[in-house]
């Protein structure tokens, strides 16, 4: 089997190092093959040199992608699946760190490799030194357990840098247009929950690196600095928009091979703004479109 890591690059000198020292120490199964493909994004910094070293070091382990501006790490992302040919693909940020039997752990989960399925596991929230904070995990934007394809449609619990997924997935996944998409790793849960399964590896297999760089952090959903920007309504009238925007995208691109349960639920929701207010703010409470937090949720029910 073809194990293979996806990692997005750009301006990451300060820390791909020790990640790909991680990557490089994971416990490995004798019949696997083992490979990291990296894809850099116009970064100014000395990250090209560090990837070019690592694989004139490593040359039957990292491939790299010929640099290109991708603009965002979603776009980044999508140049490496399109470029992957893995059976088990992970994704991987260039400032996490790895813990040595994270891979291993991960394709023990896996159920089959017929059918799609995205596997991922909790984390360690550590600070930019890799120091391990102690995070109230009940309050941070991550794993919310009986999680839904309604819940999963208005705010994706799982983090994007713990996902595994099956050839089966990434191939149903692929296209040359994902419209309305947010974030590419949202998109693959969705996927998984619509047409496969989603398995949950209840231990922490990788720290995750909070620092003034991140482009999406491990958010404290119940401070007071995040419940007021979400009651600013005329951001949260964009999000709501662009979440309903990315259901019909996913639903014009995947709508054919649906249930008739899954089309239905994707239409419930991709048209909530062709019901007057009322009918709106029911139908979500109905049926069960809801965000994890109480302050998300009236700002949603308000504002979609």
């Amino acid at each position: 089997m073809k194990i293979q890591i996806l990692l997005a690059t750009h301006n990451g000198e300060k820390y791909v190092e020790t990640q790909l020292d991680s990557l490089l120490a994971q416990l490995r199964r004798p019949e696997d093959q083992y490979s990291i493909l990296i894809s850099d994004d116009a970064s100014d910094d000395g990250t090209p040199e560090i990837i070019r070293e690592y694989q004139e070091r490593y040359p039957s382990i990292i491939t790299i992608i010929p640099e290109k501006k991708s603009g965002s790490a979603m776009a980044n992302f999508l140049r490496l699946m399109a470029a992957s040919d893995g059976d088990v693909i992970f994704f991987c940020d260039q400032d996490d760190w790895w813990l040595p039997e994270k891979v291993i752990k991960t394709l023990e989960a896996f159920n089959s490799f017929e059918k799609p399925e995205l596997v991922f596991s909790d984390a360690l929230i550590a600070d930019e030194n890799l120091k391990t904070l102690e995070a109230d995990e009940r309050r941070l934007q991550t794993y919310n357990r009986g999680l839904t394809l309604q819940k999963l449609l208005v705010q994706n619990y799982i983090m994007g840098c713990t996902i595994a997924v099956n050839r089966a997935l990434l191939d149903g996944v692929l296209r040359d247009d994902y419209p309305g998409m947010e974030m590419h790793d949202w998109w693959l849960v969705l996927y998984a929950e619509t047409f496969g399964e989603i398995i949950h590896v209840p231990e922490k297999l990788i720290k995750y690196r909070q620092h003034f760089d991140n482009e999406v952090g491990a958010k404290d959903l119940k401070s007071m600095k995040y419940i007021s920007s979400h009651l600013n309504g005329k951001m949260l009238r964009e999000n709501c928009g662009k979440l309903l925007a990315q259901a019909k995208g996913f639903f014009s691109c995947y709508g054919d091979q649906m249930t008739p349960e899954n089309a239905e639920i994707f239409r419930g929701f991709y048209t909530l703004r062709e019901k007057k207010k009322l009918s709106r703010i029911m139908t979500q409470l109905k049926g069960g479109y809801l965000k994890s937090t109480a302050a998300r949720v009236i700002g949603q029910l308000i504002y979609m």
